[in-house]
This record gives structure tokens, sequence and C-alpha cells, in this order.
């Protein structure tokens, strides 16, 4: 299937002169928690963090987008409040779309409109198999699934520690006793606010040789 940039290119020029080009700095809120969305923001260049705030204050990561990503669209497609926290995690630059532009975009362009459902499908497929990972397993191997969902997704060969303990929802004191205990097994290595893998092929063999492994075949991998 095309890409977002691809369908952006092509997306007819009386819809497109609509959209507004925005930026943000690190640590911006682009969404808040409980409040009314009114656009779809595209990513150009940049990271963001999506995630929600429980009543007793734990931060809980459900994903992070890249260059491409889009939200917004699950609040605007069942007009309810937004449901997590958008944030940047470094300067971003994003296409803000109103919900009526977007909507004129959707219904201007089929194959845009079956890329967006496609993609907010998977965003909520991933979201189910972490909630169940969340509630099923043992918080090591929440810590590895995580590590490995986003080394897998980002092609990254560490994480800090802040992201690590917001992606497994827990704190900080249980996710330092893990990454001791995975330090001293030789899987990890832990260097100023860093984890990294040590033995990948170490890690690939316990994601797949648990009870998980028939979702993530389906899934791919990726978070």
């Amino acid at each position: 299937m095309n890409s977002l940039f691809y369908f952006l290119d092509t997306c007819p020029n009386n819809i497109k002169s609509k959209f507004e080009n925005v930026n943000f700095n690190t640590f911006d809120k682009i969404l808040k928690q409980n409040e009314i969305c009114n656009f779809v923001y595209i990513i150009k260049k940049g990271k963001v963090k999506v995630y929600s705030i429980t009543p007793t204050g734990v931060i809980y990561l459900e994903r992070t987008h890249c260059e491409s990503g889009l939200f917004g669209e699950l609040e605007i497609f069942s007009d309810m409040p937004v449901l997590d926290y958008v944030e940047a995690l470094e300067p971003c630059e994003a296409i803000k779309i109103s919900k009526k532009s977007f909507f004129e975009w959707i219904k201007a362009d089929s194959d845009f409109s079956l890329y967006v459902h496609i993609q907010l499908s998977k965003k909520m497929y991933h979201a189910s198999i972490n909630t169940k990972t969340n509630a099923t397993y043992s918080l090591k191997y929440r810590v590895l699934f995580f590590l490995w969902n986003f080394f897998n997704d980002h092609n990254l060969d560490r994480v800090s520690k802040d992201i690590l303990v917001e992606g497994v929802g827990s704190n900080i004191r249980s996710v330092n006793r893990i990454i001791k205990e995975l330090t001293n097994e030789n899987l990890l290595e832990y260097d100023k606010g860093f984890v990294k893998v040590k033995d990948k092929n170490k890690l690939v063999d316990i994601i797949l040789s648990s009870n998980h492994n028939s979702l993530l075949d389906k899934s791919g991998g990726q978070p």
C-alpha cells in the first residue's frame, strides 16, 4: 500500500490548501487527555509519544509516532474526547487538518480512506495485545516484550529508562530491579539512563517461546 506521504502529495488541492503546517517544541502536549479533539495531525519530522495517566498517577505509554505518524483520527471518527496525551519527544514539524477537511479527504480518495482504516485497525489490535500482556504477564516478561516491540518498531538498539517505565506502566523501583536482574543474566546493558539489549537472539527466543507466540506471529512483532 502507498505511504501516507504519497497520499499527501496526491490530495486534491482544494482540500490540501486548508491544511496548516505547525511546529512543536520538546515536551509540548499536542493533544490532552479528556479534551475535545477537532484536528488530525500528521508528523512530517520528529517523534511524539502517546500515553495515558491513571487516576493514581501512573503513566502508561501506548505507543510512539515518528515521521508519517497519524493521530487524532480515533477521536475524530468516534466523536469522543481525547483518549491519550500526545507529547513531543523532540522538536516536531506536523500538518494540522481540521475534522471537516479530513472527512472531505477521505470521501475524495477511497484508497486514502482504506489506508487510514487499516492503520487504525492495527493500532487497536496492538493496543489489545499490550493490554493483555500487562494484565497477564510478569513485570520481567513485560519489560522484555516492550523492548522487543520498541526496537522492532524503531530500528533502535537502546531506549531510555523513563520510556521503559512508562511502556510497562510500572514504577521506577520495580523496573530498576528487573533491569538489574536482566543485566546479571547478561541479557541487557544499562548505562547512564539507557537500556540496551546485549543478546538479541536470547531476547527473541524468550518472546517467541511464550504463550504470546501466536499473537506475535500474526502481528509481525509490531507494537
